[in-house]
């Protein structure tokens, strides 16, 4: 059986890119070993030299999350020393795409029209044409399919006869530390009769940053969710209402849920999804003074042909991914 090594932001807990993983063996460990690559979670990320490393592979799959970021290089992903063996991208974004520094950009271009770089799989329009704009990738190594969670096959939705809202925080160097219009959002949502879910959407070492910070924000009435469980999470998200979410892959397993949910991070994955799934108006930071007026007595759900849609297409992007796979290794 051929070996894959994966490379992505695996290890640390972050709920999407353990959901990435899980997809990843869903659809290709009866073909395919996998193993992720990356054996420490600091600098400099491999217990071995990379170009040593490779030997131990047939193949290397990056992706999972805006990894294509035009302003650094991280050493976890972008190895020249990977194109040693066939590389596949996938399921790939691009975080921020205001700016850029010009020896990133040439980095990435050596990596991406590097031969043995056979497939990169974007994951909404908007970073593919970034992609193809900036390096001038044909159409036959560059492709977009929907979020890879988006085809996970999720636990059974958790039947509750409460109403509830649930909330979910991520505690960042980014995160401003003034939660006065997330607390509004919670006490008008109570006021509409919802019963307040903190939700912990991360477990190993970024779950216990997340669980405090969940902590902090509830109050004595409210619950607070924790698990090591992917499974639990799911299920927990699909328990609620609606949610409040600062984490992008809170809301796109919510969506497949059909739940309704108030993106609360304006970045360029959270406007792409919304604009994809036609919601764009959910779109508003927790720092905005009009957050709460996203709240609603009865949220309307996400349509059954709009989920359809996205596991459909995020399906075949998997389906591509393995036939390419095959041809190739």
């Amino acid at each position: 059986m051929k070996k894959i090594g994966l490379i992505g932001y695996f290890g640390y807990g972050n709920f999407g890119d353990e959901l990435f993983l899980e997809v990843h063996k869903q659809y290709l460990s009866k073909d395919y070993e996998l193993e992720v690559v990356n054996d420490l979670l600091e600098e400099p990320y491999f217990s071995k030299p990379v170009n040593e490393l490779v030997k131990q592979y047939d193949a290397f799959l990056i992706g999972g999350g805006d990894l294509i970021n035009p302003i650094r290089i991280s050493k976890l992903y972008w190895q020249l020393d990977f194109l040693q063996k066939p590389v596949f991208i996938f399921g790939i974004g691009v975080p921020n795409v205001k700016w850029s520094r010009k020896h990133v950009l040439e980095h990435y271009r050596k990596f991406f029209l590097h031969d043995n770089c056979k497939l990169i799989v974007a994951r909404d329009i908007e970073s593919y044409e970034w992609i193809k704009k900036n390096f001038n990738i044909g159409d036959k190594k560059l492709k977009w399919f929907p979020d890879p969670v988006c085809s996970y096959n999720r636990p059974s939705k958790k039947n509750v006869n409460e109403k509830y809202l649930g909330v979910v925080m991520r505690n960042h160097r980014s995160l401003q530390r003034d939660f006065t219009h997330v607390r509004k959002l919670i006490d008008e949502a109570k006021k509409m009769g919802y019963k307040i879910k903190h939700i912990v959407l991360s477990n190993k070492i970024l779950g216990k940053g997340d669980y405090e910070l969940a902590k902090e924000l509830a109050l004595i009435d409210e619950e607070i969710f924790y698990s090591e469980s992917l499974t639990e999470m799911c299920e927990e998200i699909s328990s609620c209402s609606l949610l409040a979410s600062i984490k992008f892959h809170g809301m796109v397993v919510a969506t497949m849920y059909g739940i309704p949910t108030i993106a609360m991070s304006v970045t360029p994955k959270n406007r792409n999804f919304l604009r994809m799934i036609e919601r764009p108006e959910m779109l508003v930071s927790y720092t905005n003074e009009n957050l709460y007026k996203r709240l609603s007595y009865y949220p309307t759900n996400i349509h059954s042909i709009v989920r359809g849609m996205l596991y459909r297409r995020s399906k075949e992007g998997y389906m591509y991914l393995k036939n390419t796979l095959q041809e190739i290794i």
